[in-house]
């Protein structure tokens, strides 16, 4: 244990050195605050209304038997290698061919949304550029920004008129400017509109990003796809961990841009590519997001279903797409409703200020067609009751 506190000591930078009793002190300040994170097990028989496999798939049997018959003497478990080496295997240039033909440009595969966001911003922005982002985009893309030393405003959330006004003041200023932008988000399940910032774009000419973590699946090839903003776009990020039920991301984009990413971008470079199986799955998974069709009207069924249970409820909450957001407004609150909750069969955790802003703190809610509408409708008075008894 000396040693691991000397090297936590050492490998700091100086005049941010992190000692011992300074961990110590901030832990137990979480502890306070009723904002510790613990890694959790759930029970799996309980209802999970956790998780971000909003098709459904990540979980199905039948489409995992299927996959397991039609590749079980091609899957290998590792790649060894980056994608520079040995890592560049024929499923994953069969994967990328695919998506090459279905958006029309470019891709290339990365192992996750955080990765796939943060090398796009590192490698093609600098201290020179100007990066503009809605205020509540994912950690991974302010990861980037940070790494890129480039100048960062923040606009408000989905306020494309604070975006346009932002843009009026620095366009004669800067002549590498990158606007960023999620299409649903994560926390409120929010869609932002994503066509009136092409609008901006082709007024003021700035490069445009699009992550759609949250929309994939939910709305087929994405929300860009489906409103025919591709040519638009300049980067667009698809992470495969919500409803694409895998991991690992896709970045579209134009070609240069893919062979300046493998050339410059510290992540391909430096990191072992996904191992083929998961490149097998996502393949499959591509290649039938078409025939998810009835999962998906299921999917919105529910969602009008639980928008109309929470008015008559008088639940505060916000569902405007698969993500549901239960408002509770107080850490220590969410922390006991959430528990007890639990405790009655329901896989929900609390989400807390700072994560939220506070008096938003909540339970969110991921829903998927596998549930049905009255389970979700039991959770709901559920979740009712445990409001009123909380003072």
């Amino acid at each position: 244990m000396q040693n691991l506190h000397w090297r936590i000591y050492k490998f700091k930078k100086i005049g941010d050195i992190l000692k011992i009793e300074d961990i110590k002190n901030q832990l137990e300040k979480k502890k306070l605050e009723n904002n510790l994170r613990t890694l959790k097990i759930f029970k799996e028989e309980d209802l999970n209304l956790s998780s971000n496999d909003y098709l459904g798939i990540g979980q199905d049997k039948k489409l995992k038997e299927e996959f397991l018959e039609k590749y079980r003497d091609k899957i290998l478990f590792s790649s060894s290698s980056s994608r520079l080496i040995t890592g560049n295997y024929k499923i994953i240039r069969e994967l990328e061919e695919r998506l090459n033909k279905i958006y029309g440009k470019s891709s290339l595969v990365m192992n996750s949304g955080f990765s796939a966001n943060k090398t796009i911003i590192e490698t093609f922005y600098n201290k020179n550029s100007l990066i503009i982002t809605d205020r509540l985009n994912h950690s991974s893309i302010y990861a980037g920004i940070l790494e890129s030393g480039a100048k960062a405003v923040r606009y408000r959330h989905l306020d494309i008129a604070h975006l346009e006004t932002i843009l009026e003041k620095y366009t004669k200023d800067y002549d590498d400017i990158l606007v960023v932008t999620e299409t649903v988000y994560s926390m409120d399940g929010d869609i932002a509109p994503i066509k009136k910032i092409v609008d901006l774009k082709k007024k003021y000419k700035f490069d445009l990003m699009v992550d759609e973590a949250h929309s994939y699946g939910v709305f087929g090839y994405g929300i860009a796809y489906e409103e025919n903003l591709l040519k638009d776009i300049d980067f667009l990020t698809i992470p495969l961990g919500k409803g694409g039920g895998s991991i690992g991301s896709y970045i579209i984009c134009d070609e240069i841009y893919r062979e300046y990413l493998i050339n410059f971008g510290r992540e391909i470079i430096y990191t072992t590519s996904l191992p083929p199986v998961n490149a097998l799955w996502n393949l499959f998974i591509l290649e039938k997001m078409e025939e998810f069709s009835d999962r998906r009207k299921k999917l919105w069924e529910l969602i009008d279903f639980s928008k109309e249970k929470i008015k008559e409820l008088g639940i505060n909450a916000i569902c405007d797409s698969q993500i549901m957001a239960l408002i509770i407004g107080d850490n220590k609150k969410a922390d006991t409703i959430s528990k007890n909750l639990r405790d009655k069969g329901y896989i929900v955790y609390p989400i807390k200020s700072p994560t939220v802003a506070k008096s938003t703190e909540r339970i969110r809610v991921g829903l998927n067609p596998n549930i049905s509408k009255e389970e979700i409708l039991d959770f709901l008075k559920e979740f009712k009751n445990e409001l009123n008894s909380i003072f």
